[in-house]
């Protein structure tokens, strides 16, 4: 199956070599690309006070680069990718919880179950989900979030959309809301006579960013992670 895949570059990679070993065949578009904070990553390095540190990207954690002062202490991460990526920075115990900020949050009250909750610090990117935060306050977790990266818009021109479009995608892979929604305002004129194309959603939040005249096209995963999407394929 050939696959339009709209994530940011480095992350664009992998997923293609994935669905290379599944036998589809990416086609890549950038919509996105993420832009490390040097003053935030500044900031968190020196956050030796916490009890644990979370990430929900592995974006957040090539930020930081390393995990310097860090590293001793307990990493709580969203999906197994973020996980492998903190421990190869450095984070000496790191533990993944399978699913969303929410059952990170879940992950959380378990292993902190008093109620005087520690601090945690959160390695962060904008935009996000505000899941994770509102359910820790929810908790009465104190938490210091900390963004060590932004997402920016990539300039796609209408020559860039043309030669995605013409190698004749069947499925595109939507990764979040916001790229989501600047997906289809960039290529409803290539998308009009489309009605062959599955639009593949990471969750269902993501997919209610489909346009309701193509929704009934779009699917999205049981779990939000990769390899449950690549399911739908």
């Amino acid at each position: 199956m050939r696959v339009l895949v709209t994530r940011p570059e480095a992350s664009a990679v992998r997923t293609g070599e994935r669905l290379k070993a599944l036998g589809h065949e990416p086609i890549f578009l950038a919509l996105f690309a993420a832009v490390h904070d040097p003053e935030g990553v500044a900031r968190a390095h020196t956050c030796g006070e916490v009890a644990a540190v979370l990430a929900t990207s592995a974006e957040a954690i090539r930020a930081l680069g390393s995990a310097g002062e860090l590293a001793g202490k307990p990493l709580f991460a969203v999906g197994k990718t973020t996980a492998k990526v903190a421990a190869d920075a450095g984070f000496s115990h790191v533990e993944a919880a399978d699913g969303d900020g929410a059952a990170l949050a879940a992950v959380l009250r378990e292993r902190f179950p008093g109620e005087t909750k520690p601090a945690l610090l959160y390695l962060a990117g904008e935009p996000r989900s505000p899941r994770l935060e509102q359910e820790l306050a929810a908790a009465r977790f104190p938490v210091k979030v900390i963004v060590c990266y932004r997402m920016r818009p990539v300039n796609v021109t209408g020559d860039i959309l043309q030669a995605a479009f013409e190698q004749r995608p069947e499925a595109v892979l939507l990764y979040s809301a916001e790229t989501a929604r600047r997906f289809f305002e960039l290529s409803e004129s290539f998308l009009k006579e489309r009605q062959d194309i599955h639009f593949l959603c990471l969750s269902p939040a993501i997919a209610e960013a489909v346009p309701a005249a193509m929704r009934g096209q779009a699917r999205y995963a049981v779990r939000p992670d990769e390899r449950s999407l690549f399911e739908l394929l």
